[in-house]
């Protein structure tokens, strides 16, 4: 009576391993979707030692056709935004207007790179959080909000984010 129960132990664990095996991915869009996570400040000291403010600002993305990130290359110079695939605008409140902030003037790039993950395997949907790191230096605002969107490899611009107004701590 033993060997029917193992059949029927078998043919259900081969059933479920089969039905997993064949699942159906999800499909998104190729281009890239990004949604607004969280902002925080810290304390942090440079390369010098000087004590400054840092505020990491964190996002998801989904990516349906995996190609969000760029490789590496050796020759750009610093700033070289050509070579970037994430930017952002910085707006500043003043007497309740908002203005858009001159990069030069904030002395801080607003594009940067997202490095290059290479996807394997069938499904090529790539999903994650993306943190960057800000650093305020004798930072002319006190109250701030960011909008940033991505572009992929193939030039697909993701749907733009933005932060709530950021009220920089006192220093």
């Amino acid at each position: 009576m033993k060997p029917p129960v193992l059949k029927i132990a078998l043919l259900t664990g081969m059933i479920a391993l089969m039905t997993w095996a064949c699942r159906k991915t999800e499909h998104y869009p190729p281009e890239p979707s990004i949604t607004y996570r969280s902002f925080y400040f810290r304390d942090s000291v440079d390369y010098l030692g000087n004590k400054i403010l840092t505020g990491t600002l964190t996002f998801y993305f989904i990516d349906g056709d995996g190609d969000l990130g760029m490789p590496d290359i050796d020759s750009l110079l610093p700033g070289d935004s050509s070579a970037a695939n994430l930017f952002f605008s910085l707006y500043y409140l003043r007497n309740n207007n908002i203005y858009p902030a001159d990069e030069e003037e904030v002395k801080t790039p607003l594009s940067y790179r997202i490095p290059y993950i290479r996807m394997t395997g069938r499904d090529k949907t790539m999903k994650g959080e993306v943190r960057v790191t800000f650093f305020y230096i004798n930072f002319p605002y006190d109250t701030i909000r960011y909008s940033f969107y991505v572009v992929d490899r193939a030039g697909h611009q993701s749907n733009t984010e933005e932060t709530p107004f950021i009220i920089l701590p006192p220093n």
